[in-house]
């Protein structure tokens, strides 16, 4: 469990990095970004083929960004491109389809509060509660309560913390590099 939960980990780090690199001006070379998404795209498809309560949760949440159109960028067109490539040889695992849906809904629902809260349409307490894109994390409470597959809600939160680490990383980064480049 813990090999997986390192994994899901350095997905959420990958998968952050590749965002910053594509949509938030991070300065890096383009084939640092691109790696980052080949590789994020390599370590989704282990994840959806070594474990089944994590595959719907891993492919929910790539069907309902692509259907929010948030794969926008070339990095994560890689990181779709290389799961889809690795799932080609591996084999596309067994997916509970109830659990896909929950999980691409709970995500199309994030997209949609994150984006309104980003634009300011949702402000106050609310809107930053939909800036942490809480939806999903509800989801996998509530499913891990109900089946009693705790490694989701565990799968779930690793991401999220993987990714919001990096995020911080990287504000950390482009504000550096923009004090650096004052005279």
């Amino acid at each position: 469990m813990y090999i997986i939960l390192i994994v899901v980990f350095l997905v959420g780090v990958l998968a952050k990095f590749a965002d910053l690199a594509g949509d938030d001006g991070l300065k890096t070379r383009k084939l640092f970004s691109y790696s980052a998404g080949a590789i994020y795209g390599f370590l989704a498809a282990w994840i959806l083929v070594s474990e089944y309560f994590l595959a719907p949760v891993v492919l929910g949440t790539v069907v309902a960004v692509l259907l929010s159109r948030k794969i926008d960028t070339i990095p994560h067109a890689t990181g779709v491109a290389s799961m889809m490539l690795f799932l080609g040889f591996w084999g596309f695992p067994p997916i509970n389809l109830i659990l896909l849906v929950v999980f691409a809904l709970a995500t199309i629902f994030d997209e949609i509060g994150n984006g309104m809260a980003d634009r300011k349409k949702i402000k106050g307490k609310t809107g930053k509660i939909f800036s942490y894109m809480i939806i999903s994390d509800l989801a996998a409470l509530l499913v891990s309560y109900l089946t009693g597959a705790w490694i989701i809600l565990l799968g779930v939160l690793v991401f999220d913390a993987g990714y919001l680490l990096t995020e911080k990383a990287g504000k950390g980064a482009k504000a550096v590099s923009k004090h650096c480049g004052k005279k």
